[in-house]
């Protein structure tokens, strides 16, 4: 079974200093072979589909539903 994992909403400015990844269509940003997805922390919108996120601990994720940028979960 897939655990879901919410990321933690981050400010607009600080996605300025780290790599962004964005989708203009409402479709996942990343794929993998984990048993790991980890959704917006706004609006739950999955942005990563069976992934680690600390493979990407430094990405921030634009989410293509409700625009709010997203990093890593403080908390794991």
């Amino acid at each position: 079974m897939t655990k879901i994992i919410k990321l933690q909403v981050i400010p607009s400015s600080e996605p300025q200093t780290r790599l962004i990844s964005t989708l203009d269509e409402r479709n996942v940003v990343y794929r993998g072979a984990e048993l790991e997805s980890h959704v917006c922390g706004n609006c739950g919108f999955v942005l990563m589909h069976d992934t680690i996120v600390y493979n990407y601990y430094d990405l921030v994720i634009k989410c293509p539903n409700c625009k709010s940028f997203n990093g890593a979960p403080t908390e794991y």
